[in-house]
């Protein structure tokens, strides 16, 4: 990053002030196939240096024949959400120049004051989108401060240039990392050893107005202590089949990782015939302010039949009592005929 300050006359001044740019430094984004990013810290270290040259025409002889160049820079390095600022108070440096020695190059006139950024930030939560996807992340290197020429009585022209430089040799003073932490995305089934998402919930042939019946299933999250938690978002049907229910409701992180809740699914045998419902229960992960969070679908199918009842069933008492019943009404109708051919 450079800033020039030039003067024209004896005992001229002028100065510049502002920000210039050292370019960027790209660091790999974190790449959502592997997670839920839920957040970054930040960190630099980087040695830094201000320097001040100084060049100019000056009188052939005389008095106050001199330019002098002055810098006072900041360096910075930001990135999504996150600044370094370094050195404070500012790197500062003083260059002069007298006589013949003026008319030389810069870089034979210039003095360095050297120093450090170094910090290690987390990223703000607001800032985390910025973090994840397949590009990358730019540390953005700036400048800010003021360079100033000024030209002594003997001077007639002065230039100051007021250069900061990033980075060292030593490659751990050039460091620029990023370090992300990410969650397992959830992993929601109807079974606890593997990712089953369709359910059938076959309650058989029932006696119309027999009573509800019930059947229990469990949902599971068979991920980790490492994997986000699930929220059921919302339930969808496809009939609204007013005789099938569930304790099932909409919920918010109830399901960590590696947990499981049990619910219940209950058919009122009303009406007659086949009966059945498809029940959408639409999951996310939840992770707070996590970025990358996968949505997930699972359904459960009931079925059930509805017969009409045949009405009561004999005791076996009864049973005994019309069997003999009809025996003696069979010895009684034979006897009957036999006296009829007697006579």
């Amino acid at each position: 990053a450079a800033q020039s300050a030039s003067a024209t006359g004896a005992s001229a001044t002028a100065a510049t002030t502002g920000s210039v740019s050292g370019g960027t430094v790209a660091v790999a984004q974190f790449n959502n196939a592997a997670g839920i990013l839920v957040g970054a810290t930040v960190r630099v270290n980087t040695a830094v240096s201000s320097t001040a040259q100084v060049t100019g025409t000056v009188l052939p002889s005389g008095n106050g024949r001199t330019v002098d160049s002055n810098t006072s820079l900041v360096g910075s390095i930001s990135t999504a959400g996150v600044t370094f600022t370094a050195p404070a108070p500012a790197l500062v440096a003083n260059r002069s120049c007298s006589g013949g020695n003026c008319p030389n190059s810069p870089s034979n006139q210039e003095a360095t004051t050297s120093g450090s950024i170094v910090g290690t930030s987390a990223v703000p939560l607001a800032s985390l989108a910025a973090y994840a996807g397949t590009g990358s992340v730019g540390f953005t290197r700036a400048a800010t401060g003021t360079t100033r020429v000024t030209n002594g009585s003997g001077a007639l022209t002065g230039t100051a240039n007021g250069l900061y430089t990033f980075g060292s040799a030593t490659p751990a003073n050039n460091i620029y990392s990023i370090t992300y932490d990410y969650l397992n995305f959830a992993k929601p089934s109807f079974n606890g050893s593997a990712s089953v998402t369709g359910l059938a919930l076959d309650f058989g042939t029932l006696v119309q107005n027999s009573g509800p019946v019930t059947l229990n299933f469990v949902l599971f999250n068979i991920g980790n202590i490492n994997s986000a938690g699930l929220s059921l978002t919302s339930i969808g049907r496809s009939t609204n089949n007013v005789n099938f229910s569930s304790n099932i409701g909409t919920f918010t992180n109830g399901l960590d990782g590696g947990a499981s809740a049990s619910y219940s699914m209950t058919f009122d045998p009303v009406a007659l015939g086949m009966a059945s419902d498809v029940f959408t229960f639409m999951l996310t992960d939840y992770a707070p302010g996590g970025i990358g969070n996968r949505n997930y679908t699972l359904t459960a199918t009931t079925t059930a039949d509805v017969i009409e009842s045949m009405g009561p069933i004999p005791e076996p008492g009864t049973w005994l009592t019309m069997i003999l019943g009809f025996g003696f009404i069979g010895v009684a109708q034979r006897l009957r005929t036999r006296n009829a051919v007697s006579v």
